[in-house]
């Protein structure tokens, strides 16, 4: 018989290419997971891995391993998965992570108190971390409300859609009466914008591509000032264009009271998505599928 843990840990470094990585992420020692390697290639009497100072790379045996292991744990999580969902209620620790304070603010704190209601055994986690995820850093449960780099970066994750929304312009009537409404793209370029700093690069407005519908383009801009949050205010305040979605609901408040007013609406980005992801197989699929199912019902009151 072949120990889960070990098949674990050998996935885990064939996905990182890394002892280290791997440990980290099953918050164990390195040597532990080496160790776990090494027996499991004994027990095997094949090298599942080539090591050299400089990379790690899978042995032709050790790629035809990994998709039978693969196999195997995903009928472990199957197993695990009927029987938590069995007993009757979901415990153990939560721990969620969004790039800003204002996601958490729309689409899950106001419903906390009921999910502790129907799940009191389950421990919640919310953190925020404004600059780019790195899954190498960041280990979470869930990634919620991120845009799509984070899928193209890590392909192995599962996502659902949060919300798709028009990506709009706007600026306040102040700021417009100074430097004037711009009539076309190429007059966006004389403008001011107030940019993200973790933004790469950081200066730029998005618009709808000319050649695809769906598509995107963007437009570089002078941007005086870069911040993690209040874009929305500073625009009010007469300091430059935004990028901002339509569906936000501090948008919605400042174009009400006329404090922001829509820019160059017909060449609004029109689907920008955004995602909840989340790992493609553990043990807690249950709880994290109980979390997402909960808030994205609430969706409606958003």
């Amino acid at each position: 018989m072949f120990k889960t843990e070990s098949l674990i840990a050998f996935v885990l470094v064939a996905k990182y290419k890394s002892f280290t990585l791997a440990a980290k992420e099953q918050q164990q020692s390195t040597m532990a997971i080496s160790k776990q390697i090494s027996q499991l290639e004994s027990r095997l009497q094949e090298p599942l891995f080539i090591r050299t100072t400089r990379i790690i790379k899978l042995t032709e045996f050790g790629e035809n391993f990994l998709l039978r292991a693969k196999e195997i744990l995903a009928q472990h999580d199957a197993l695990d998965i009927w029987l938590e969902s069995r007993k009757g209620y979901l415990e153990g620790t939560i721990k969620v992570v969004a790039q800003d304070v204002q996601t958490y603010e729309e689409t899950i704190f106001p419903w906390v108190g009921e999910f502790q209601r129907l799940y009191p055994d389950i421990k919640l986690v919310f953190e925020v971390n404004e600059s780019p995820l790195d899954l190498n850093q960041h280990h979470h449960d869930i990634y919620w409300g991120i845009g799509e780099y984070l899928g193209i970066q890590s392909p192995s994750l599962k996502r659902r859609s949060l919300w798709q929304a028009q990506l709009g312009i706007f600026a306040s009537p102040d700021y417009l009466k100074n430097h004037g409404m711009p009539k076309n793209i190429d007059e966006l370029r004389g403008h001011k914008m107030i940019g993200h700093p973790h933004s790469n690069p950081n200066n730029i407005l998005v618009i709808k591509s000319k050649s695809d519908p769906t598509g995107m383009d963007v437009v570089e801009v002078d941007a005086p000032i870069l911040t993690v949050s209040n874009q929305s205010n500073f625009a009010a305040q007469g300091l430059g264009l935004i990028n901002a979605l339509v569906d936000n609901h501090d948008i919605k408040d400042y174009l009400a009271k006329k404090q922001l007013i829509p820019v160059l609406e017909e060449h609004w980005l029109s689907s920008a998505e955004i995602y909840i992801y989340y790992q493609h197989a553990k043990i807690e699929q249950v709880k994290i599928r109980a979390f997402i199912d909960f808030f994205l019902s609430k969706r409606q009151f958003w």
